[in-house]
């Protein structure tokens, strides 16, 4: 909240309408279009390099421009995290609209995004009151929280309910992928855990989820019908699903067998089907199929049933 629409508030019929909650995010969220449009969510977008070429992930390069001319490139392309100027620009921007702002960001282990989101709130402490959250994790993983955290804005909630919700969310999410190769995430830097897999695997299929804010292995399976089967056990077993998204580089065709498998299994959920942008894409590689789930909330528990007996005559 600025200062002037503190002082304002002070004073006798000054007080001013409490103005939406707005939400921010990066591209590695891999929010499809029409739930950004709707739900007004904010992207800054992360950077695709092919050599000197520079593109704004999902605005200048497309996840199809992309995989059409990934496997044209000799030298593997690379990536870069918006600058500390962007995120002041984009929450500069905000303020002239709110004055609370909540920021979901993707994992500190993959990129200084989050750092730099951090940067630009110390500069704009007078201007607008900024939560930044380090999501611990990435893509729709990252996005239900996302998700959950604008839908509640858009109904009134205030900055610590959207707050709560979206750590709740994370706190509830599951993700796993299968990958054709761990070569991408070698070159690029981020294999993390994984990195054990590497010198074993032959022709294995991996299975790798988020963990601790670094990819980490799961299993690993000979055949594409196998992994599929994997990712279903892995984020369906937990328990009950409030909402799911199947997610792919290349193959729309994995998606499919996916969505039917769990639309099956949990008729009356959402289930959505997305792909995965540039950034991710020069990391993963082709081939990747993905599944990310939000588990449903467990009911408090109840008083404690021996301290409720001795108070009863």
């Amino acid at each position: 909240m600025t200062i002037f629409n503190r002082i304002r508030g002070l004073l006798p019929g000054q007080k001013s309408e409490p103005r939406l909650v707005r939400i921010v995010t990066d591209s590695t969220a891999d929010l499809p279009a029409e739930l950004i449009a709707d739900l007004d969510i904010t992207v800054v977008p992360l950077q695709v390099l092919f050599g000197t070429e520079s593109f704004r992930d999902g605005v200048d390069l497309t996840a199809e421009e992309f995989f059409e001319r990934l496997p044209q490139e000799e030298e593997l392309p690379t990536t870069s995290q918006p600058s500390v100027g962007e995120f002041q620009q984009t929450y500069q921007a905000l303020a002239e609209v709110t004055d609370r702002v909540l920021s979901v960001h993707l994992s500190a282990g993959f990129s200084g995004t989050v750092n730099a989101a951090q940067q630009a709130v110390s500069t704009l402490a007078e201007e607008c009151e900024i939560e930044v959250i380090d999501s611990g994790t990435v893509s729709m993983a990252m996005g239900f929280a996302v998700i959950a955290a604008a839908r509640a804005a858009r109904n009134g909630a205030d900055l610590d309910t959207c707050t709560r919700i979206a750590r709740s969310v994370l706190g509830r999410q599951r993700l796993a992928v299968a990958l054709d190769t761990l070569e991408y995430l070698r070159r690029g830097g981020r294999i993390g855990r994984a990195a054990g897999f590497l010198g074993s695997l032959l022709r294995l299929k991996p299975i790798l989820t988020i963990k601790d804010g670094q990819a980490s292995p799961l299993s690993r399976v000979r055949t594409r019908k196998k992994a599929l089967d994997e990712l279903l056990r892995v984020c369906l077993e937990p328990g009950d699903i409030e909402e799911a998204i199947v997610m792919y580089t290349t193959d729309p065709s994995d998606a499919t067998y996916l969505t039917d498998a769990i639309r099956e299994r949990h008729p009356d959920i959402p289930i959505h089907e997305g792909r995965i942008g540039p950034v991710i894409g020069v990391h993963a590689g082709p081939g990747l199929i993905g599944l990310a789930v939000v588990l449903a909330e467990r009911p408090a528990p109840e008083a404690n049933s021996e301290a409720n007996s001795e108070d009863t005559p």
